[in-house]
C-alpha cells in the first residue's frame, strides 16, 4: 500500500472497529490490573503481619457503646469514614459528647454522695477534737434570719459572748434563758454546773446596745470567763426592745445556736435546781442520733397530763419550732402549746424516766397571772389549737380516697386528739 495514496472511505470506516479494539483491550488490562491489586490487598490483611489499629475507628467503637444511655436523636449518627471536610467536625462533637458526660457523671455522684452520707453529728478524728457538721458552717446572717421582727432583727442580738469549749463527747446541749437581773448570775453559775453538760443561754436585758449599762454588764459576764465549772456555757444575749418578754422565742435562738446536735428544752427559771446526775442519767437513755422528741418526765399518760414546764430532749434541726407569742407572753402557757404542738405532730410523745421539779410560778412576764390574763390566754391558746387541728386534718384528708390504712388511723388519731382539745380548751374557759 502506497502511503502517500489516501485511503477509502470504506477503509476508514473500517477502522472504527480498530479503535474499539484497541480501547476494549486497554479496558480489560485496567481491570485485570484492578482486581489484582484488590486480591493482593485481601492477601495482606489476611497474613500474619500485625495491623496498625485506627484512632478514629477505636474512639467510635467506644462511643457507639455509649450512644444507647445518652438518649441521643436518631438523626445523629456516627460513621467510620467522612469526608475530608467534615472530619474535623464530626470529631470535635464526639469529644464535647464524651467530655459531657464525663463532667454530668461527676457533678451527679459528688451531689449524690453529699447527700447521703450528710450526718448533722460531730465526727470525732482519731487525733481527738470534734470536726463540725455543716449545721455549724451556717453563717450569722442566716441564723439571724430566723430571728422574729419583734425581736429586733441582727443589731439587737450579741451571739456567743461566751463560747463553750469543746467537746469529745457528742452531749445534750440544755437551751435556757434567764434576764440580767443581779440575782440571775449566781442562779446561771449554779445551774450551769449542775448540768455538767455543754448550755446554750440566752440572757434578755432591757439595756440599750452601747450604753453605759450595756458596758457595765458586758464587765459583769467577764467576770464568767475562765471558771472550771463554766467551760460548757455558751452565752447569747438580746436586746429587749419593749417591756415584754418572748420565752418561746429566746428558747429558739438558745436551740438555734448550740454546740451539739442534741438539744434539751428547759422552760423553767434557772433558779430551779436541777437533780443530781440529771445530765449522766439523761445521756445514758438517749441515744444518738435522736429522731423524736423526748419529754423528760417520769409518766404521762395524755398531752393534758403533761406536767408544767417539762423539759424535752429533741434534735436540734427538727422541723417544728416553738410558737412565738406576740404578746401577753408567759413561759408556762407559751410552752404549754408548744409540746401540744409537738405532740400533735408527732401522735403522741415518748418519754425518758428521770424527773424535775419545777416552780411553774411565772416569775418573769407580765406581772402576776390574774383571772382575766389567764382567760384571755386561754383563749388565744384555744384559738391557735383549733387553727393548727384544722389544718392537721385537711393535710391528712387530701389523698383519702387512696388513703393507706395507716393514713387512715392517723387521721382518726388527730380528730379524736382535736376532739380532747376542744373539750379541754372549754373547761378552761368555763
Amino acid at each position: 500500500m502506497n502511503p502517500s495514496r489516501p485511503l477509502p472511505d470504506s477503509q476508514i470506516s473500517g477502522s472504527g472497529s480498530f479503535q474499539s479494539h484497541l480501547s476494549t483491550t486497554n479496558s480489560q488490562q485496567r481491570l485485570r490490573a484492578t482486581n489484582t491489586y484488590a486480591a493482593l490487598t485481601k492477601e495482606s490483611a489476611s497474613s500474619t503481619s500485625p495491623v496498625l489499629l485506627n484512632p478514629t475507628t477505636s474512639f467510635n467503637t467506644a462511643l457507639r457503646a455509649l450512644l444507647p444511655f445518652l438518649d441521643l436523636p436518631a438523626s445523629i449518627q456516627i460513621q467510620d469514614h467522612h469526608p475530608p471536610s467534615r472530619s474535623w467536625k464530626a470529631l470535635a462533637f464526639k469529644w464535647m459528647v464524651l467530655v459531657y458526660c464525663i463532667l454530668s457523671f461527676t457533678f451527679t455522684s459528688t451531689v449524690l454522695g453529699r447527700y447521703l452520707y450528710r450526718n448533722d453529728t460531730f465526727h470525732i478524728p482519731a487525733g481527738g477534737g470534734l470536726v463540725p457538721s455543716t449545721w455549724e458552717y451556717t453563717s450569722s446572717e442566716q441564723r439571724f434570719s430566723r430571728l422574729s421582727p419583734r425581736l429586733g432583727g441582727s443589731r439587737a442580738f450579741d451571739p456567743y459572748l461566751l463560747l463553750a469549749a469543746p467537746r469529745t463527747d457528742v452531749g445534750i446541749t440544755a437551751c435556757v434563758w434567764t434576764t440580767d437581773d443581779e440575782d440571775s448570775l449566781p442562779s446561771l453559775v449554779s445551774w450551769v454546773a449542775q448540768w455538767a453538760g455543754p448550755t446554750s443561754l440566752v440572757m434578755a436585758t432591757k439595756t440599750l446596745p452601747r450604753s453605759a449599762a450595756h458596758q457595765q454588764l458586758l464587765q459583769r459576764l467577764k467576770t464568767l470567763q475562765g471558771r472550771p465549772s463554766l467551760t460548757g456555757l455558751s452565752l447569747h444575749l438580746v436586746h429587749v426592745m419593749n417591756d415584754q418578754y418572748y420565752p418561746s422565742a429566746y428558747l429558739n435562738l438558745a436551740r438555734l445556736f448550740a454546740i451539739s446536735p442534741t438539744v434539751m428544752l428547759f422552760p423553767a427559771n434557772i433558779s430551779n435546781l436541777l437533780p443530781a446526775q440529771l445530765y449522766s442519767v439523761l445521756t445514758s437513755q438517749i441515744h444518738h442520733p435522736i429522731r423524736k422528741p423526748v419529754l423528760v418526765t417520769n409518766t404521762v399518760t395524755s398531752a393534758f397530763s403533761i406536767p408544767g414546764l417539762t423539759p424535752v430532749i429533741l434534735p436540734r434541726n427538727y422541723q417544728l419550732w416553738c410558737p412565738e407569742r406576740a404578746f401577753l407572753g408567759s413561759r408556762s402557757s407559751d410552752w404549754d402549746d408548744c409540746l401540744w404542738q409537738l405532740w400533735l405532730e408527732e401522735y403522741g410523745l415518748e418519754h425518758a424516766n428521770a424527773t424535775v421539779p419545777l416552780d411553774t410560778e411565772d416569775s418573769v412576764g407580765i406581772g402576776a397571772d390574774a383571772i382575766g390574763l389567764t382567760r384571755t390566754r386561754n383563749r388565744l391558746s384555744g384559738k391557735y389549737r383549733a387553727e393548727m387541728c384544722e389544718l392537721a386534718i385537711k393535710r391528712l384528708s387530701t389523698d383519702a380516697p387512696r388513703m393507706s390504712k395507716s393514713g387512715k388511723r392517723r387521721l382518726q388519731w388527730v380528730k379524736s386528739f382535736c376532739r380532747q382539745t376542744d373539750n379541754a380548751a372549754k373547761n378552761s374557759v368555763a
